[in-house]
């Protein structure tokens, strides 16, 4: 029985590390001042802090921290691609609209439904856009010198 299930973890194991790929995240190059530099960006699997530290181990640090970036991977996925779509779903469908700002997307989608945001990295906020109805990592206090026409995303107005 326990090779049975030493077989069966092996082989999973197996079958996890030689078909996956690295998960592509959202981190971008240290800014002067030897912070990363945020750029606005839908919320989707990588923008979370939690993992990240790992994504550049090799060797035997990687067996180990392997499965440790999937399983925050796997939370980030859950929250951004299953959770927060349906909860928007039902909202619109009650509704017939979509949030009309950040804070109503937070009090009346977010909050209710118990939907635990992944942590962000330091000088990032989850901001919601009303019109594209997604939800959405921007920087807290952007550089001077970028505009709204050369953010990578909606600009979405002050916290």
């Amino acid at each position: 029985m326990n090779r049975v299930l030493y077989l069966t973890i092996a082989c999973v194991c197996c079958f996890a590390f030689s078909s996956c790929e690295p998960t592509q995240t959202a981190s971008t190059p240290p800014a002067a001042d030897g912070t990363a530099a945020i750029e606005s960006t839908k919320a989707q699997v990588g923008v979370g802090i939690k993992g990240r530290s790992l994504d550049n181990e090799t060797g035997v640090g990687k067996i180990v921290s392997a499965p440790v970036s999937a399983f925050f991977a796997v939370k980030e996925r859950v929250a951004f691609d299953i959770l927060v779509p349906q909860a928007l779903s039902l909202f619109r469908a009650t509704e017939g609209r979509c949030p009309k700002s950040h804070e109503e997307f937070m009090e009346k989608i977010i909050k209710p439904n118990r939907i635990e945001l992944p942590a962000l990295p330091p000088g990032a906020a989850y901001r919601f856009n009303p019109e594209l109805c997604e939800l959405w990592v921007d920087p807290v206090n952007p550089p001077a010198d970028q505009t709204p026409a050369a953010s990578n995303g909606p600009s979405l107005g002050n916290p």
